[in-house]
């Protein structure tokens, strides 16, 4: 059973009604988390959730999405009245808001959660390991996702992403408890894909005007027969490591999505973006263990089903 509720610009929650279909969806990076709910409704309430600014859902007790209200309708039509809610999780929060332009002389995590997250009421967890940068700049008209995005991903190797209680975590994730997914689970439908294209083979990373340069291979595309090399030019004071580490990024950037497997399960909330899935389907040519890059729940006239969309196990999800 799942319980739904909104909280109110005034601190107030108000409970909705019982849900008759809902979809959440989950991720990391753009698009955001989101949300669509229809419940019944009664006239003369129509404008009753007019102060909702804040999104919760339980299932079973247990909380699935923290999220920002972004729009609602009170319909009437032949299948009677009800209400339509949506929004997105809480990194819509960092998306809708722009950045101040600035420079840091050395940027810390504790420097970019107190500028460009703890302001707009998102808690922080995790990063302690992310690396202080020096010439670390905001530029003009970034958002506030971006700047965390940048820092995050490009200097610390994270993909910063929002667990259901709507905290922002700074940690890559664990390889903890794996899901298994048989035969006899109710598996409707799947589709394994990979693609080559934007996958790279080698990184070159070289200062502007200096002699030096570190070079990045993909030893496994090389052997698959790839071949598609990028040049990337740091500034001369970037150190050797830091250079290093910029081609090591720039290969797991672009292999993000060179593995998609999406499969369909009955049942709710069967796994999170960033746990261990492993699939052991009979007579399939590509079970092994991945990692779950997007979540998708629905619930309507066909009952209640999870879609996940998996990737590889060390790929930047």
């Amino acid at each position: 059973m799942i319980k739904c509720w909104v909280g109110l610009g005034d601190g107030g929650e108000l409970e909705l009604p019982t849900a008759v279909s809902w979809k959440f969806c989950y991720g990391t990076d753009t698009p955001c988390d989101s949300f669509f709910v229809r419940c019944l409704w009664e006239r003369g309430q129509e404008r009753a959730l007019s102060a909702a600014c804040r999104f919760f859902a339980q299932w079973e007790g247990e909380r699935v999405f923290t999220g920002v209200v972004d729009e609602f309708a009170v319909i009437c039509g032949k299948d009677g009245l009800y209400l339509e809610l949506s929004g997105r999780g809480m990194a819509a929060l960092l998306l809708d808001n722009e950045a101040m332009p600035a420079e840091y002389q050395r940027c810390t995590r504790a420097d970019i959660v107190a500028g460009h997250v703890a302001p707009y009421g998102v808690e922080a967890a995790g990063g302690e390991r992310l690396p202080a940068v020096s010439g670390f700049t905001v530029a003009s008209g970034e958002s506030e996702w971006s700047v965390v995005r940048r820092y995050a991903c490009y200097y610390g190797g994270v993909v910063p992403r929002f667990d259901r209680r709507g905290r922002l975590l700074l940690d890559p994730p664990g390889d903890g408890g794996e899901l298994r997914i048989r035969e006899g689970d109710g598996v409707t439908g799947w589709e394994y894909r990979e693609e080559r294209h934007g996958v790279l083979s080698q990184v070159a990373v070289r200062r502007r005007t200096t002699w030096g340069t570190q070079w990045v291979s993909d030893p496994a595309f090389l052997a698959q027969g790839g071949r598609a090399r990028r040049v990337v030019t740091v500034p001369n004071t970037t150190g050797t490591a830091a250079m290093r580490y910029t081609a090591d990024y720039q290969l797991r950037a672009a292999r993000r999505e060179r593995v998609r497997m999406r499969l369909t399960a009955a049942g709710a909330f069967l796994a999170w973006p960033g746990e261990l899935v492993r699939v052991e389907l009979r007579d399939f040519g590509a079970n092994g263990l991945y990692r779950a890059a997007q979540t998708e729940v629905c619930c309507g006239g066909g009952g209640v089903a999870t879609t996940l969309v998996l990737g590889d196990v060390d790929s930047m999800i």
